[in-house]
């Protein structure tokens, strides 16, 4: 009796910590939204630049061009989307600049409490704790924020990813085509993830890949075919971004080249032209290598959530091999992050885990300057992604020889092997 008791004490407390977390989530996002909403001019400098685009769209002129585009919108970002996606913000074009500025930041804010909402429901199901709210706020040098104050179009092309993963898990892959095109509409890399229905075990992967392909390239013939002048603007400022600085752009190339400049800077020695190509190149290809290696272990195998496994090493992989992945774009590591912290084999370094991914430069003010110290932190996204991916590549050839066990609740692991006593 007294047992139960203390059981229903435990449930009541955690409950109430529940409500005490959301309550002071949702007033975060309150105070975030009137603080942005009072600096109009400091913050959403993409929303800014795009809504501007669209505008000038609107006028009969050319929003990829700088010299029309920067004196406008009092920025110096290039519209970077295909000719089509003018359309969906010139919605934001209508009202004022104040009002749509509001509505969008009130939208991004809803989409990413309701992304929350079904990476709980779909993706970590029993997983999904408290302690998921917080890792959501500060993972990734806190990507969420960094996502807020760009005023990107990145949340909502989350939404659309994470609901085309859903309808892969359910193997429902006409939807799952659907969903992934919608995403890539403005930022084309987001195709990538149609590699999926090559790996799933479907007779008919290939045929709804190179289908989805076939569309998706009709979608960017259609409008090169239509505005010529507009779709080379989008590939020619689509390729002078890529050379933005690691800071912004955590990813595995920017990462090199920062090493290779800082050899070349501490030895006085001249790196030889497209020796960083090369490396990333190289580094790419063993990460995508590997990562083919552990799903064809992963299809020969019997484990649980296997489709979600192959969907979170994907998004590993993307993030990794992506030539220009930016600050904000970790949050599409949030839940493969949050999964095997929660499933990693060894479980007492789990809570280690947690405070590494949650770390930020930002908010760890030591003692140390040093051009390699700054180096570190602005890549640190990276280097947790680096992390992540080798977790789950040790856990999925681990699997196959009879590498897991149990909890002591006797629950069977997520990476369990099928039978394993």
């Amino acid at each position: 009796m007294r047992n139960v008791t203390h059981g229903k004490e435990r449930d009541m407390a955690k409950k109430v910590i529940d409500l005490v977390v959301i309550g002071l989530l949702l007033v975060y996002f309150i105070t975030l939204i009137l603080h942005l909403s009072s600096n109009l001019d400091q913050y959403q400098w993409d929303f800014r630049t795009h809504r501007k685009a669209a505008e000038i769209f609107a006028s009969g002129s050319n929003p990829y061009d700088s010299e029309i585009l920067f004196p406008k919108a009092q920025t110096r970002f290039l519209y970077t989307y295909p000719p089509a996606t003018l359309f969906f913000y010139r919605l934001f074009a209508l009202p004022g600049y104040k009002t749509s500025f509001t509505i969008f930041l009130i939208l991004k804010c809803g989409l990413l409490i309701g992304l929350i909402y079904f990476w709980k429901r779909e993706f970590l199901k029993e997983d999904a704790d408290t302690l998921f709210y917080v890792f959501c706020l500060l993972a990734f040098n806190s990507a969420v924020f960094l996502d807020m104050i760009a005023g990107n179009i990145n949340l909502v092309q989350q939404a659309l990813l994470w609901l085309a993963f859903s309808f892969y898990i359910k193997r429902r892959f006409k939807l799952f085509c659907l969903f992934t095109l919608l995403s890539a509409s403005f930022k084309i890399t987001p195709i990538f993830f149609l590699v999926l229905l090559i790996l799933s075990d479907d007779e008919d992967g290939f045929k709804y890949f190179f289908g989805a392909v076939a569309v998706f390239g009709a979608y960017l013939l259609i409008q090169y075919v239509i505005a010529p002048d507009l779709f080379t603007g989008f590939i020619k400022n689509a390729l002078v971004v890529v050379g933005e600085p690691g800071g912004v752009v955590p990813s595995t190339n920017k990462l090199i080249g920062g090493i290779v400049q800082s050899i070349a800077k501490a030895f006085g020695v001249t790196i030889p032209a497209g020796a960083e190509l090369t490396i990333f190149l190289t580094l790419a290809a063993i990460v995508v290598f590997y990562s083919y290696r552990a799903i064809t272990r992963l299809n020969h195998i019997q484990i649980e959530n296997k489709a979600t496994i192959k969907v979170f090493l994907a998004c590993l992989v993307y993030a990794l091999i992506h030539p220009r992945f930016k600050d904000y774009g970790y949050i599409l590591l949030l839940v493969p992050s949050y999964y095997i912290i929660k499933n990693i084999h060894y479980t007492k370094i789990a809570p280690v885990l947690f405070v590494l991914f949650v770390l930020s430069y930002e908010r760890m003010m030591l003692p140390i300057a040093s051009s390699m110290y700054a180096l570190i932190w602005a890549y640190y996204p990276l280097m947790i992604a680096y992390c992540v991916w080798g977790i789950y590549l040790y856990e999925i050839f681990s699997s196959s020889d009879g590498a897991y066990k149990a909890k002591a609740s006797g629950k069977r692991k997520k990476f369990k092997v099928s039978g394993e006593s």
